[in-house]
This record gives structure tokens, C-alpha cells and sequence, in this order.
């Protein structure tokens, strides 16, 4: 037990040792440390536990710091109770696991971080003797491997859920874990949102000059005459589409393609809103504002049939929503979805996917 105070502190302050500090905020979690508690279900090794005795509960204690968007080393303290009644060992049992493990984590640029850790630590357990009623303890080496996913629901929170397996010669143990992480240290905004819809904004015309009304003065030395009288002069109404939209119904004006579609999300990237606003150009021209147009959106056949058409509905609705905030009159917009229904490539691949996700614009009349 006196190995136990020297590697747990070894493994604390290598988990707490300064990452290198991010570049940019670029959504990924470079250059933070995370620190987390989790309430932890135990299943023990046959090597210090027996058959009907095996099942214990706790908890885990982890300090990490991620070194780079995919790479993290983590060190942690589990603790496990069981109380081994009927069985060769008097209760109580407790369990002290030290761990130091390397995290390999996916994407973190996204809402959910699937990772996988591997490790080393050691087992420690105490538990009294019934032969002298006295406490007695055992310590033992152990690979520590496991999976685990972390959903972030705040900027610097995050939940995770975790498997692991504790790997010693007498048998593995086994622990499931869940709980709580919060972030520290690195980039202001760990987590890089998906563009939201815009926000409104308000179209500004060109200024109008109104014409002068002064009177004209007259020269009284002359007899009135009588004038033409003369219209106002107004500026005509253009009564020309603009080329964008000139076509038959069912010609497509816009298409925003899979590069400028976020997966399973209802927003369109940065570089999709140019051809948006060029669209509300030419709709709410004097020839444009008498022609409808349609909003279809496409998806991938990732997903049940249901999740699609609704997912699908959903982009077309965030499209008709921002021409909407632009000034576009809702009678003249309609939406459909076409789920997974109409590919345009193979979905058997990721780039045949990207291309099925995708949004399209049609004129109607």
C-alpha cells in the first residue's frame, strides 16, 4: 500500500500537465484539461472475490488533458464497494484503482465524441480476514482498456458514459460508469455549433429623391396662357424577369449541395447564404414578386424512412424561414421533403452520401 500515495500522485500530475494551447477556436478540444466524477457499477476479479460476491458499486475520479483533437492522456482513481456477505471474505470489501490511460477520441468538433482508452494501474483491495477478524490487503497490476462517449450539453460540460475493463492475472473486472465532466483552460468556445438561422435582417432600399413641388414663378406682364398639363414622372416598373428567373416551371433556381449541408442537421453552412440572398434579390424585384417557388430537401438513407422525410421537411422549413425573415411573402413559398427517396448518387459511400444531402429551389409558375 505505501506504492499507492506515489503512483496516484505520479499519474495526477502527468494528466495535469500543461497541453499545448490551441491555435484557434476550431470546435476541438485541444488544449483544455477535463475534470469529471462518475457513479461507477462493479463486477470484481475472481482474484480477490468469489462467485457470490462479485457485484460492487462506487465511484471514479478522472483529471485529463487533451494534447491534441484526437489524442488525450487521463488519469483516474476508482473506488468500489462490495460487501462479500456469506462469502469467504467478512464485509465490508473496498477496491482502489489508480489508472493512467491514453484516450483516442473521435471528432471533437462534433456534439458527440466517441473515444477509446488503454491504460495500466494498479488493484488495490482491502477487506477483513475471518480467521482473525482483522483487515488485510492485496495489490496487483492491471491493464485498464474500455470505450465510452461524451455528449457535450454546455460549452465546458460535457456527460459520458463509459465501459472499461480492469485486466489482471486472476481474472478482469469490469465497470460501467456515468457522470459528469467539465472543461477548463483552452480556447473560449470548446464546441463549434452548426450555423443557426440567421437572424432577421432588414433589406435597405435605395433612397427615394422626391421631385421638387415649388411653384414656379410667373411673369405678370404676360397674359395667362394655358399650359399642358403634364403627368408626374414616375419611373416605370421593370416587367422583365430577371435571367435567374427566367425559365418553365419546374426549373431549378438553387441548389445547395451535400458540401453546404450539415449531417442530421436542419442548417446550411456559411457558404450557402450567397446564393440565398441573390435569390431574394431577384424575388422581390418588380417582375420577381409575382413568382412561387418550391423548397425541397433531400437526405442520405442513413436512418430510418421516417427520420429522413422529417429531417428533409426540416431544411426546406429552415430555408423558407430565412426567405421569410428576408421579406419574401410565405404564399409564394412551399416546401416538401424527398427523404432518401430521390438520390442522385450511390449511398454506399461517403462522397455518393454528401451528394444526396442536399436542398432544391424550383420556380413554380
Amino acid at each position: 500500500m505505501r506504492r499507492f500515495p506515489i503512483l496516484f500522485c505520479g499519474l495526477i500530475a502527468s494528466a495535469m500537465v500543461s497541453p499545448a494551447a490551441a491555435q484557434s477556436n476550431d470546435g476541438s478540444l485541444a488544449g483544455t484539461r477535463e475534470v469529471g466524477l462518475f457513479a461507477t457499477a462493479r463486477y470484481l476479479s475472481k482474484e480477490y472475490s468469489v462467485e457470490d460476491g462479485r457485484s460492487g458499486f462506487g465511484g471514479n475520479f478522472v483529471m485529463a488533458s487533451h494534447f491534441r483533437s484526437h489524442l488525450a492522456v487521463q488519469g483516474g482513481l476508482g473506488i468500489a464497494y462490495s460487501r462479500q456477505e456469506g462469502t469467504y471474505y467478512k464485509p465490508p470489501l473496498f477496491t482502489f484503482t489508480p489508472t493512467l490511460s491514453l484516450i483516442l477520441q473521435g471528432s471533437t468538433a462534433s456534439d458527440f465524441q466517441p473515444y477509446a482508452l488503454v491504460g495500466a494501474g494498479y488493484e488495490f483491495v482491502r477487506f477483513t480476514h475471518p480467521r482473525c477478524d482483522c483487515d488485510q490487503s492485496r495489490s496487483l497490476g492491471i491493464g485498464n482498456v474500455g470505450l465510452g462517449i461524451r455528449k457535450m450539453f454546455a460549452d465546458r460540460r460535457a456527460l459520458r458514459f463509459e465501459v472499461t475493463s480492469q485486466l489482471g492475472k486472476g481474472g478482469p473486472a469490469f465497470s460501467v460508469s456515468t457522470g459528469a465532466s467539465l472543461f477548463v483552460g483552452g480556447p473560449r468556445g470548446l464546441v463549434r455549433k452548426p450555423r443557426p438561422i440567421p437572424p432577421e435582417r432588414v433589406r435597405t432600399e435605395p433612397p427615394v429623391t422626391v421631385p421638387s413641388t415649388q411653384p414656379q414663378p410667373t411673369t405678370p406682364a404676360r397674359p395667362p396662357q394655358a399650359q399642358p398639363i403634364t403627368p408626374p414622372a414616375t419611373s416605370p416598373r421593370s416587367t422583365t424577369l430577371p435571367p435567374l428567373l427566367v425559365g418553365p416551371p419546374g426549373k431549378v433556381l438553387v441548389t445547395i449541395d451535400g458540401t453546404q449541408v450539415d449531417f442530421n442537421k436542419a442548417t446550411w453552412r456559411n457558404d450557402a447564404e450567397p446564393l440565398l440572398d441573390e435569390l431574394v434579390v431577384d424575388l422581390t424585384s418588380d417582375a420577381g414578386q409575382r413568382v412561387k417557388i418550391s423548397i425541397e430537401g433531400h437526405t442520405d438513407n442513413i436512418g430510418a424512412d421516417a427520420a429522413n422525410m422529417a429531417i428533409g421537411l426540416d431544411r426546406a422549413r429552415a430555408i423558407r424561414e430565412y426567405l421569410i425573415s428576408q421579406g419574401i411573402s410565405s404564399d409564394r413559398l412551399e416546401i416538401r421533403s424527398a427523404g432518401e427517396g430521390s438520390p442522385v448518387a450511390p449511398n454506399t459511400t461517403a462522397l455518393g452520401r454528401q451528394q444526396n444531402r442536399r436542398i432544391i429551389i424550383r420556380k413554380e409558375n
